[in-house]
């Protein structure tokens, strides 16, 4: 051991900067010689608050991800977590000067812990396009190589920097996992606050990151007296494959015949395998269905009926438990799992298909509940869910089907082709979502689709990959499954002063994954505001109609036609089904138009068909939209009613609640049966139909979970229909 390791090994941890305690003014110039960073250099940097007062560095490495220093998200000794952020934490990509408005903000979607080293992988809520990611070095650090750190955390003479700054650092010495560092520049070390800064080389106009820094004595920083010299960094090198892993977007599980589990990680967008493992422990029953919930919970079913909840503890080596929740599942033998909550299995003698509501992660029994006999004629082969909502199937004469459940009987799916042939030699059908499909054939290999639309129940714009499989053999399982990707309940605002607000609920637990307003508004006092898509909102101000098109939801950022794109006469509500219906509620009489275009420019050209559908009696306090063609609305006398609209003309209502609705003073639903509604009092709770179209309240439970039970919510709301396209909240 090196006397300089010896030393550092007493340093402190970097840590964050405290924001509330270290205000300070003026620009300083360096950490006791390092030089700010010039204006558009290394963009790759990134400014991370964790909560509202602790404040890291980091750098971009791909669109969706960051990496930094483990430390810069703990709370106390409580060990870093996978998943969410315990604190509510956003990330600044590409803003060298703080005080400006260059580059992106995003929230922190969820963290993924390195096992053994201070390092973490923070997952932004949406992509980041515009800001070049940095390269992983692919080569050790070198005892005297030359290194650069850039970071956000206090200097010489500051204690809260507005500026980016940066220093030159020598390699003092490297161990298996980390390396020690020595300012080159004079002076030059790293200060609270440079926790997780990227130490980096550079060479040939080439930047490739080697480590994050994480500790250091922290000689010349501001309010230190340490006269010790050094710190130490996180090799990052060496990790690329660890890495890979964990940045990539598509798991699958398996079984093979033995009972041992497999699990298999692909990148969506290349096609390349990034792991493969199996279990050394099988499963102690017979495998006979699966479907997959999240990233380390899988739903089995043994060949006497039971379903067992299978618990990955471990991914190197792949490790799990199980736990018998369920019985009564001997004749279903295929399932899937959509993300949003449903869990489809399906009759192997008589096809027909049930659909049961997953309220919990890791769910018990009670959990896994809220069954529904939706109908029969479901003959699929395999089958997997590309959406919420949603199965799609291969049949044995080689076609490729979709389908829509909305609820039970013979009204309550429907069914579409996406190929007449092509499919047959599929023995397993893959899907995380987002038109990702994947085919596994008797021969073990995996093929890989790409649908542009995977909502427009269309298969001409499927692209398939035959030269470029994601493997040609080795796919030996009996069972497969793919991890479906987060499915989010988007939920846009008005307020009063035209400001808009944005909010994202997991579906299953109800948390709240991003909440953010706008500093713009819209310029007039909206009366009325219905979701299209992810991206586009049609808001009135009483007569007028406006397209508002939602350029970013971390921060909330928008542009509004500046004109209106017609006029709609005078309204109270509207609310879009994500099946080209827009209804409208004027006084007591309901009217419904067609939507021609996800960004419609005029009402004469792109919203048309104008049609009353009630004519008097309408006069209800909040309406939503649940389906194609359905309305769910409250009464003044309290009553839950439902409207089936059909696109022929006329229209039914039945009654799922004759009571407990009153002082809702918003309603709204992005579909399969998830029902949202706001009281006098700014509170939001939610509440679970297991089948929406059955004119039934006895399958309507309330659903409060932490996020989506809470006060301040706008007195306008609207969420994006789960069927609208294109489609930002799915993500894994």
């Amino acid at each position: 051991m090196s006397a300089h390791r010896g030393r550092r090994w007493g340093a402190a941890l970097l840590g964050a900067t405290v924001f509330a305690s270290l205000l300070g003014g003026g620009s300083a110039s360096a950490i006791a010689g390092t030089q700010p960073v010039a204006d558009g250099a290394y963009r790759f940097n990134v400014k991370i608050s964790f909560g509202a007062e602790l404040g890291c560095s980091g750098a971009l490495i791909n669109h969706d991800w960051v990496v930094t220093a483990k430390s810069c998200f703990a709370t106390g000794t409580t060990p870093v977590a996978a998943g969410p952020p315990s604190r509510p934490s956003t990330v600044l990509i590409g803003r060298t000067d703080l005080t400006g408005t260059t580059g992106q903000q995003r929230a922190v979607a969820s963290l993924t812990p390195h096992p053994d080293r201070d390092l973490l992988l923070v997952r932004l809520s949406t992509p980041v396009t515009d800001v070049g990611p940095v390269m992983l070095a692919s080569t050790a650090p070198a005892a005297t190589e030359t290194l650069t750190a850039t970071g956000y955390g206090r200097t010489a003479t500051e204690w809260v920097p507005d500026r980016l700054h940066q220093g030159t650092f020598t390699v003092a010495d490297v161990a298996a996992t980390t390396v020690g560092l020595s300012g080159a520049s004079s002076g030059a070390t790293l200060c609270r606050g440079d926790a997780g800064a990227p130490v980096f080389r550079e060479n040939a106009g080439v930047t490739t990151l080697v480590a994050v820094a994480t500790s250091s004595w922290q000689k010349g920083c501001l309010g230190e007296v340490e006269t010790r010299d050094g710190a130490t960094a996180t090799r990052v090198d060496d990790l690329a494959a660890w890495i890979n892993e964990k940045t990539a977007d598509v798991q699958i599980f398996g079984v093979q015949a033995d009972g041992r589990l497999t699990y298999s990680v692909i990148d969506s967008t290349t096609g390349d395998l990034r792991a493969n493992r199996t279990s050394a422990a099988t499963l102690s029953f017979a495998p006979k269905a699966m479907a997959t919930l999240n990233e380390d919970t899988v739903l089995i079913t043994d060949t006497g009926g039971n379903m067992h909840r299978v618990d990955v503890t471990g991914f190197d080596p792949l490790t799990f438990t199980t736990t018998n929740i369920l019985s009564g599942f001997s004749p279903y033998n295929r399932m899937t799992y959509d993300g949003y909550g449903s869990l489809y299995y399906i009759h192997g003698t008589t096809n027909q298909l049930y659909r049961r509501t997953v309220t919990n992660a890791k769910p018990t029994g009670a959990d896994i509940n809220r069954g529904t006999a939706i109908d029969t004629g479901f003959s699929q082969k395999t089958i997997t869910s590309p959406g919420a909502g949603r199965i799609l199937g291969t049949v044995s004469d080689g076609r490729l089907i979709s389908y829509r459940i909305y609820g039970d009987g013979a009204g309550g799916w429907t069914v579409g082709t996406l190929a007449t042939t092509g499919w047959v030699a599929a023995t397993h059908l893959l899907s995380p979502g987002g038109g990702v499909y994947y085919t596994r054939n008797a021969a073990g290999r995996l093929d890989r689709f790409r649908d542009a639309n995977p909502l427009d129940g269309s298969g001409t714009d499927i692209t398939a990959f035959p030269n470029d499989p994601v493997s040609v053999s080795g796919w030996d399982q009996v069972l497969l499954s793919a991890r479906p990707w987060t499915g989010l309940v988007s939920v846009f605002g008005a307020k009063s002063d035209g400001r808009l607000s944005y909010t994202a609920l997991d579906p299953v637990t109800g948390a709240k994954r991003i909440s953010t307003v706008s500093t713009q508004a819209l310029g007039f006092a909206p009366k009325a505001m219905a979701s299209l898509n992810s991206d586009t909102l049609l808001v009135t101000d009483n007569d007028n109609l406006y397209r508002v098109d939602i350029t970013g939801t971390d921060p909330l950022t928008f542009t509004r036609t500046a004109e209106p794109i017609g006029a709609v006469g005078t309204n109270n509500r509207l609310v879009y089904d994500g099946f080209g219906s827009l209804f409208l509620q004027r006084g007591g009489a309901l009217d419904r138009y067609t939507v021609t275009k996800a960004k419609p420019a005029n009402v004469t050209a792109d919203i048309t068909a104008k049609k009353e559908i009630i004519g008097s009696g309408f006069g209800v306090p909040s309406m939503a939209a649940t389906g194609k063609g359905r309305l769910l609305a409250t009464t003044n006398a309290g009553i839950l009613a439902a409207y089936t609209i059909p696109a022929t003309g006329g229209w039914t209502r039945v009654d799922p609640a004759t009571s407990g609705w009153s002082g809702v003073t918003s309603l709204f639903s992005p579909g399969g049966g998830h029902y949202y509604r706001r009281d006098a009092n700014g509170v939001v709770t939610g509440w679970l139909d297991a089948s929406p179209y059955n004119g039934s309240g006895t399958d309507l439970t309330a659903f409060v979970p932490a996020g989506s039970s809470s006060t301040g919510w706008d007195p306008l709301l609207s969420a994006v229909p789960f069927d609208s396209w294109p489609d930002s909240t799915r993500r894994w």
